[in-house]
């Protein structure tokens, strides 16, 4: 599940870099700095990431999630600081709501 979520956050890092006048590398990988201390996005460009995933989870996953509340837009302690920490909170997500079904 991992991979394919990863899988999925590069498309959309990848659709929105198209945009930014200083595009994401994704050399770091999952390390790759996003939101917050050491990214490179605001929090326009963040949240059009965030509806690409959501976009592509539900097309490709089966799986409809809101990723973006108050407590995760916080730069401080977001889910969106790293490739890894929004992959680890997408499957967070994901396994609550299917323990919720």
């Amino acid at each position: 599940m991992k991979e394919q979520v990863l899988g999925i956050i590069y498309s959309a890092i990848e659709n929105e870099n198209h945009s930014l006048a200083q595009p994401i590398s994704l050399e770091e990988g999952e390390n790759t700095a996003l939101y917050g201390v050491g990214g490179v996005l605001d929090s326009m460009s963040l949240v059009s990431i965030v509806i690409d995933v959501e976009q592509m989870l539900e097309e490709q996953l089966g799986v409809k999630l809101t990723l973006v509340n108050d407590s995760a837009m916080s730069p401080k302690r977001s889910p969106f600081q790293s490739v890894k920490t929004f992959a680890n909170y997408i499957v967070e997500l994901t396994a609550q709501v299917s323990h919720v079904r």
